[in-house]
Formats: C-alpha cells, sequence, structure tokens
C-alpha cells in the first residue's frame, strides 16, 4: 500500500470513529441541561471531516459538510433552535454524509439526487440562498464504467526528489486492467552526461479497466502536481470483463491485512506491562546477596525472569513508537492547496521526520496539527501584496518540526508571516461576549484568547476558516494526552507555536529522589548532572531568587521543598542539586535532600481523581510500594516563579473527586 493510500486509509477510519459518535451528540441536544458540549463535539467532528476530505479532492462531500456545519454554526450562535423538526434535519443529514464517506471510500459514485434532499432541507434550515452544487465546480467530469484510455506522464525531477517511484504507479495501473507501457527515451542523455537528479524518463499507458476513469485520475492525485499528465478516453471496453480484478475488489481484498485495535485494549495491554514492571522492580529489592548464596539457582531464575520482563516491555513500547513523518507527509499537499486556494505563496519546510513518539500520541495528533498548519497559512501568512509592502520575500514560510528534549517530544509550527494582532483579538473577544469590555488582560492572557471555542478574527466564512473552530480542539487534545501548548508571536514578524508531548504515555526511565518524607521522580533523559553544592557556588539574586554557579553561567535554582511547601525538608546553604534541561530548553538546578536511585516507572494518571496540578505530571508505585509523584519540570520553575511574587498560596489544594483513589489499575 503506497504513502497516499495509507494516509486515505487513515481518514476514512477517523471518519468511522467521528460518525459513530456523531449521532449520540445530536441526540443529546434534545436532553435538557447538558449545555454546549455536545453541540461543539459534533461541529468538530463535521469540520474535522470537512477538512481531511478536502485533502484528498473529495469535492462532494466537502461541498455536503460545509453545508451541514453551517447549520451547526447557526445553532451555535442561537439563531436556530435544536427543536424535534431540526433535530430530525440533521440526523438525516448524518445518515447522508455516512453515505458519502462510504462513496468516497470505495471509489463507487452515488446518483446526483442521492443528497440533493437532504442538502435542500439543510439549507431552508440554515435560511441560505441556495444549496452547494453537489459537485464542485471545478472538479473535473469523468466518467465511470468500463472504457479504454491513453495516458501520458512525464515526472518532473521534484517528483523523485520527493521519493515517489514512478515503478509504483505502472503497478497501481496494471492492477487496474489491461495495460499496455511505452516508454519515451529520446530525452535520455549520453551515460556521461547523466545527472541522477534528474528525470529524462517518460512513459505512455493504454489502459482497458472497469474501474472507471475516477480510479485512473485517483493513481496520480498525489503526483499530479510534480508531473506533466494527459488522460484521454478512447471509447467503450469490450463487454467481457477483465481478467484482472478492479481496483475496489482489490482494495477490499487488502483489508484484512491489518486490523484497527481499540485504543481500550492497547491501553489495557500497556497497563498490564506497566504492573508487570512494578512487581519487576519489587522483586529486584527483594533480591540480596544472603538469597544469592543460599538459593542460587533461584536467583538466577529470577534474573531470567526480569530480563524476558524488560524485553516484553521494550517490545510493547516498540509497537506503540511510530515516526512522526507518518503526519508530517500529509502537509505538503494541504499547504499547496491552501496556497492555491487563498493566491498566496507558502513553502512548508519540515524537519525531525524520523522522531518517534507514542502510537496512541500519534492518533490523537493529527487533528491538532492539521489545524496548527491551517491557521499558519490562512491568518499567519500575508498575501504576496502585503510581504512586499512590508519589505519581506513574496513567498511565505511554514516550519513544522519535531525533535526530543528530555524525555519530551515537541512539535513546534512556525511562521514569518504577520504575527498576532493583540488589539483585534482583545476587540473580536469582547463582540463576540467571551470576555467583558472591560477586561483589563496582559499580552500572554491576550494570546490565550484564541483558544477559546467559538472565537476566530476571520472576517467571513470560508472553507479554511471563520467559524471560530480549531485552537479549542488542538487545546484540548493536546492536554487530554498530557501534553502543552504554547505560543508566541511578535507582530510583522511570525508566530511560533509549540507541542510539548511525552514521550511515552506509559514507562518512563527516571532518577527518584526525597524532599523532606516525600518521594519524587526527575525523568532520567533530562538529567545533565548530580552534585554537592558548595556554599560559594549558591548565591541570591534580589529579583531571581537563589542561582547557582554552573560551569561557565549561574542558573535558576529550585528547591523542592519550597516550591511545594513540604515539612520536613531540609534547606541547607549548599543543598543536594539536580541539574536538568526543563522541557522548553532551560537549564536549572533542582534542590532535593536525598537521591534514592533510578528505575522505570510506570506513569499514572492523577486526573481520573484529582483536577491538574501544576507541577506533576502523574504519580508512580515504587518497589516498596510507595507512591512516588513525577515532576513537570518547566512547570517547576514556573511555580518557583510564581511563589516568589506571589501569586498563588503556597499550598495548592487539589480537588478530590468521588471515586476510588488506586493508583494501580
Amino acid at each position: 500500500m503506497d504513502k497516499l493510500e495509507q494516509f486515505k486509509k487513515t481518514f476514512f477510519q477517523e471518519c468511522d470513529e467521528l460518525l459513530g459518535d456523531l449521532e449520540s451528540r445530536i441526540v443529546a441536544l434534545r436532553q435538557e441541561g447538558v449545555g454546549a458540549e455536545p453541540l461543539h463535539a459534533a461541529f468538530r467532528a463535521i469540520h474535522t471531516i470537512k477538512g481531511g476530505a478536502g485533502m484528498f479532492g473529495f469535492h462532494r462531500l466537502v461541498a455536503f459538510a460545509h453545508l451541514f456545519e453551517s447549520v451547526l454554526d447557526q445553532m451555535r450562535s442561537g439563531h436556530i433552535a435544536a427543536g424535534d423538526d431540526a433535530i430530525a434535519v440533521i440526523l438525516h443529514a448524518a445518515d447522508i454524509l455516512s453515505d458519502l464517506v462510504q462513496a468516497a471510500r470505495s471509489g463507487e459514485g452515488l446518483p446526483e439526487h442521492h443528497d440533493a434532499e437532504a442538502a435542500e432541507q439543510l439549507t431552508r434550515l440554515a435560511g441560505l440562498d441556495r444549496a452547494p452544487a453537489a459537485k464542485n465546480e471545478q472538479e473535473p467530469q469523468v466518467s465511470s464504467g468500463p472504457g479504454r484510455y491513453r495516458i501520458d506522464f512525464r515526472p518532473h525531477p521534484q517528483l523523485l526528489r520527493r521519493a515517489n517511484e514512478p515503478l509504483l504507479i505502472v503497478r497501481q495501473l496494471r492492477e487496474l486492467g489491461k495495460l499496455a507501457v511505452t516508454a519515451d527515451l529520446s530525452r535520455l542523455p549520453a551515460f556521461s552526461a547523466l545527472d541522477p537528479t534528474q528525470a529524462y524518463l517518460a512513459w505512455s499507458f493504454e489502459l482497458e479497466t472497469e474501474a472507471g476513469e475516477l480510479a485512473v485520475r485517483r493513481i496520480f492525485e498525489f503526483v499530479e502536481a510534480d508531473c506533466d499528465l494527459t488522460i484521454a478516453i478512447l471509447g467503450a471496453a469490450p463487454a467481457k470483463v477483465p481478467a484482472k480484478p478492479a481496483a475496489s475488489a482489490l482494495r477490499q481484498n487488502r483489508r484484512v491485512a491489518s486490523i484497527r485495535v481499540d485504543l481500550d485494549r492497547i491501553d489495557r495491554l500497556v497497563n498490564m506491562v506497566g504492573e508487570i514492571a512494578i512487581v519487576q522492580a519489587m522483586i529486584s529489592q527483594q533480591t540480596d546477596q544472603k538469597l544469592a548464596v543460599s538459593h542460587p539457582q533461584l536467583v538466577q531464575e529470577i534474573s531470567q525472569l526480569l530480563q524476558l520482563t524488560q524485553t516484553l516491555q521494550d517490545s510493547v513500547m516498540a509497537i506503540r513508537a511510530v515516526p512522526v513523518g507518518s503526519l508530517f507527509a500529509r502537509m505538503p499537499r494541504l499547504v499547496r492547496e491552501l496556497a492555491a486556494a487563498m493566491g498566496k505563496k507558502i513553502e512548508l519546510e519540515t524537519a525531525g521526520e524520523d522522531t518517534e513518539i507514542d502510537k496512541t500520541v500519534i492518533e490523537e495528533l493529527g487533528d491538532p496539527l492539521l489545524h496548527m498548519v491551517r491557521n499558519a497559512a490562512d491568518h499567519g501568512i500575508e498575501t504576496t501584496a502585503e510581504r512586499l509592502a512590508a519589505g519581506k520575500p513574496a513567498q511565505g514560510t511554514i516550519r513544522l518540526s519535531a525533535g526530543q528534549r528530555g524525555g519530551q517530544i515537541v512539535i513546534e509550527i512556525a511562521d514569518d508571516g504577520r504575527g498576532l494582532d493583540r488589539d483585534r483579538i482583545k476587540r473580536k473577544a469582547v463582540e463576540r461576549k467571551l470576555i467583558p469590555d472591560t477586561a483589563e488582560m496582559s499580552d500572554e492572557e491576550i494570546t490565550n484568547l484564541i483558544f477559546l471555542p467559538g472565537f476566530s478574527t476571520a472576517e467571513k466564512v470560508t472553507d479554511i476558516s471563520g467559524r471560530g473552530v480549531g485552537m479549542d480542539v488542538v487545546k484540548r487534545n493536546i492536554q487530554k494526552l498530557g501534553g502543552r501548548v504554547s505560543f508566541r508571536s511578535e507582530a510583522g514578524k511570525g508566530s511560533k507555536m509549540a507541542i510539548t508531548l511525552p514521550l511515552t504515555l506509559a514507562i518512563l526511565p527516571g532518577m527518584i529522589v526525597k524532599a523532606g518524607r516525600n518521594d519524587y521522580v526527575i525523568p532520567l533523559p533530562n538529567i545533565i548532572e548530580c552534585l554537592q553544592t558548595k556554599p560559594s557556588q549558591v548565591n541570591s539574586l534580589p529579583e531571581h531568587g537563589e542561582v547557582l554557579h554552573f560551569r561557565d553561567g549561574y542558573i535558576p535554582l529550585v528547591r523542592l521543598g519550597a516550591v511545594f511547601n513540604i515539612r520536613g525538608a531540609a534547606f541547607t546553604p549548599n543543598p543536594l542539586a539536580i541539574v536538568v534541561d526543563d522541557e522548553n530548553g532551560n537549564t536549572i538546578a533542582v534542590a532535593v535532600d536525598e537521591i534514592a536511585g533510578q528505575q522505570q516507572v510506570v506513569i499514572k494518571s492523577l486526573r481520573e481523581n484529582l483536577d491538574p496540578i501544576a507541577g506533576l505530571a502523574g504519580a508512580t508505585v515504587l518497589g516498596d510500594g510507595k507512591v512516588a509523584l513525577i515532576l513537570v519540570l518547566s512547570e517547576l520553575l514556573d511555580l518557583h516563579r510564581n511563589r516568589r511574587s506571589g501569586r498563588f498560596p503556597l499550598n495548592q489544594a487539589a480537588s478530590i473527586r468521588p471515586g476510588p483513589a488506586r493508583l494501580i489499575a
């Protein structure tokens, strides 16, 4: 299966999940007291389907989804009441949307009138002048059914540089039916003049197939911007069915080669491996030299068991590790299409595609990443005229990068566009009644308004943006993964958004430290050095608090006991310090009372029973059965600074929610 088909497969799997949840969300609108969340969730589902369909050129699906979300948008704004008649219309529209998704998946066209009635009902409900056409006017008219085609295909050098293989295209065409291939060697130079980076060959194909012209064009849609391509209909095919099965049948047969496993099942598997890791730590703690002398065979077998357990952990983690390149590869075409639709010149640069991240994280990251890139292209990059007037190059740049910093994965989307207009953001928030007009806000607080549901600065609604959906999805999904979103912007120079995510959601190598009688875990990959400081190394600055002279400079010194107000924590002029790099790239020193050792720790979420607690990523169970809290180092530095400024009390109370407060699942 080539990359495009893999991406389509993922898109349709996401559609299945979204459509499966959509009906329950719509039905929930009838219930009193449920709030606006079901409506927001239904809207996000339709918007996500529309965005993915646009990437793959499913114009009919895009047109219907756009009309559907127009109705939901008017419900959000209160212009349409969620009465029984309206609910019946949108439930019927959800069924039609599902049919359109299935038709796009199978490649089999639906009758033109199939979605006409539902589109008309949505149009009347929304009070629009007319319904969108069943097909996009720019969509090429294609034939269906048996036929003979002549295809002339000449790749550009860029096609090869993007790691596309013409031979795979030939193989896919052959799967459609009877194929005759003629190679054009007229541009092939002498061997001494051959440049391996150029594309000299071209091909002509004559194809006899039952699959129809749409199936033929699909094979080239991933490379059509990097080649010269013409597809001509030669005539109807013979009445006999070719011996080769149709493409839809081939796709159906290939689906059994893999299965989509429920995330809950994967989580249970990883949870079980985590419990084994805890028992492994307990066994290791009980295995001492005395036991080795009295029961050498038992100790040897325990050692083998522990090795196998470690191998099992590594194997499960390897199954879950996926390169982020699978996400990044979707974006170049998206940016090209957005640039063409908006009349802009935009180049996408990518870096760090080989960075691996937990599969569970990848599953949830696609939609936030999509919205971030779309926002950078739409809101960030200026038009060509605006850029030239500002003294910038005509072509804007979006840079998408990924990298590992300690025990975290950081994905950044940066652009060299206009940056945020904070005055306009605040004005729009007041107009939409998201904040009172008398609110006094810092720059950071104004920036965070872009993450509110329903917020948008777009002047009009388009297929690309303007409905106030996107950034709230980003924040919601990232927080659900235990990650954070940060945004930096400078007017006229551009913006950078960073998503910080855990490398894995299950097991982490950590150093166990103590402050008072409490145990904490510092992620081992973040640690630079552990040292016993001297009084001469610790200094105090009026505005910055304590700093530690480390190597050739000074770094903040954060006393763990002081930040969390821990009773019994030591406060000495020469503390034991752990020098670390936090997730934001800052180097800090964390003062602790004692280092208790190192081990693989199983991350247990605190969110099921506690509200989010700043500075803590979760908890774990140690080999002796005690609970240790896992630190978020970047938040630790913020807590240290806030404590000094008095912006929050020392005791950060966490609201206990009803339910068992167990860490072991």
